[in-house]
């Protein structure tokens, strides 16, 4: 794996629950950047796991990479996504429409990220 990817699972009684990816932006004026998707299965939503790895990934970025800004794309109807976001301090910063084409239909995107100013 590259050194600017890193990928976690969440773990449930030996079973694979969740998975989070995260990279840092190779661009050189993006260094500071980092973007990351997450999965947590169906039957365990709601009982912390997407919390765990976003922890993570939210600690390896401050506490060890230093990054300024995380990134994430989600589904402007995943309200739960959303709202786990937003503890996390992400922000709405817009939207794209038609973005994918899932179970038959067009849906949008929002784009959010959370931005950590230097003390």
């Amino acid at each position: 794996m590259p050194e600017h990817v890193y990928q976690y699972v969440a773990l449930l009684d030996g079973e694979i629950v969740g998975h989070i990816g995260f990279e840092i932006c190779k661009n050189p004026r993006r260094r500071h950047v980092g973007s990351f998707g997450m999965g947590v299965k169906d039957n365990v939503q709601g009982r912390g796991v997407g919390s765990q790895l976003l922890t993570t990934v939210v600690e390896l970025s401050d506490k060890w990479l230093n990054l300024r800004r995380l990134e994430v794309e989600v589904y402007a109807d995943n309200e739960r996504a959303i709202n786990l976001y937003k503890k996390f301090g992400f922000q709405i910063e817009g939207e794209s429409v038609d973005y994918a084409f899932r179970n038959g239909k067009y849906v949008n995107v929002y784009h959010m990220a959370r931005v950590v100013k230097n003390v």
